[in-house]
């Protein structure tokens, strides 16, 4: 910690040192960071916003909350960057940004969402919708995000490509917040998003949730075809979750399912673009491990409506390689 503590210090100097020249030393000479609108666009931005200003208070350095207009926006905006650029990326963004670059992309930081680094691609209907297996979607009408988006698109799409899967109609939403928004709203007859682990009940000492358990362990009571009574209830993470300010939770849970997980697929990440300084993104890292141990950077990084960070990990390319195994991309050479 001292040594870190002390890079921050010679950081900053140095930035005093090298005044307007330096990227990140001034207004007019600033560090972007790039968003991606995967829930609510205003909320994103907002929380970006006070992220950009934790890491300026920690380190000097003037960033740029930049919240990208779609999935393949960021996608371009980060392969046209020269030194000045660092974001949040999707999974399949950071793969398509690694391949657009000839892998001049470096990704420092995992996202851990209530203990886990990876999440799913889950497919969400109503429980009365008559909808139990992947074959019974044909002919439906299908709601996602965007097409950029791993867990609403890109994955779901691979399986339904597979299966020979057809619909009626899509409804595509901009938001993982807004395709649970359209399918309540009867807007369609089923959507793909984020899932999440179910969190276990108060007291509980059993083994954890592991992907190819039940979705919905300790929410949904199968034999009664009913929630868990709030004493014996879990805790809801998933894509559900992200409306509960707007309905009644109870009736979410009990109107919609989780039909099927795909994946798991590694979370998001904390990436620099191309030829970005090494010791400015290291005082970068080091920020944002502070800011997210703090009562407010937890609230911030841990809101619904912006990306659900509950910790972070320290993680390289090599974290993706399994997610390039399952695309058929090749694993990159780092002899």
């Amino acid at each position: 910690m001292r040594r870190i503590v002390v890079l921050a210090l010679v950081a900053i100097l140095a930035l005093g040192i090298l005044g307007w020249a330096q990227v990140g030393s001034s207004p007019d000479n600033p560090i972007y960071m790039l968003l991606v609108p995967s829930t609510e666009g205003a909320t994103v931005e907002e929380i970006g916003q006070a992220i950009a200003e934790a890491i300026y208070n920690l380190t000097g350095l003037y960033i740029v909350s930049s919240l990208q207009a779609d999935y393949t926006a960021m996608i371009e905006a980060f392969a046209a960057s020269e030194g000045d650029t660092f974001g949040i990326p999707t999974t399949d963004q950071y793969i398509r940004i690694y391949q657009r670059t000839g892998g001049n992309v470096s990704p420092r930081l995992g996202s851990v969402r209530y203990g886990y680094a990876w999440y799913y691609a889950s497919l969400y209907a109503r429980r009365d919708s008559g909808i139990r297996t992947l074959e019974d979607l044909n002919g439906k009408a299908w709601i996602y995000n965007d097409t950029g988006s791993t867990s609403g698109y890109v994955f779901p799409n691979m399986i339904f490509e597979r299966e020979g899967i057809e619909f009626s109609s899509i409804v595509t939403s901009g938001g993982h917040t807004n395709s649970m928004v359209a399918l309540i709203e009867g807007q369609g007859d089923f959507c793909t998003g984020y899932g999440s682990a179910p969190g276990a009940p108060a007291g509980w000492s059993g083994d954890r949730w592991e992907f190819g358990d039940d979705p919905e362990m300790w929410l949904w009571d199968r034999w009664n075809n009913d929630l868990f009574r709030p004493e014996f209830r879990g805790t809801c993470f998933d894509l559900r979750r992200a409306v509960r300010k707007t309905y009644d939770f109870d009736t979410v849970l009990r109107d919609i399912a989780v039909v099927h997980n795909i994946g798991p697929i590694p979370n998001d990440c904390l990436a620099f673009g191309p030829n970005f300084d090494v010791e400015t993104a290291d005082l970068i890292v080091w920020a944002v491990k502070q800011h997210i141990l703090t009562e407010e950077g937890a609230a911030l990084w841990g809101d619904e409506n912006f990306y659900e960070w509950t910790a972070v990990a320290d993680i390289d390319d090599s974290f993706y390689d399994g997610y390039r195994e399952i695309l058929g991309l090749p694993i990159p050479d780092r002899d």
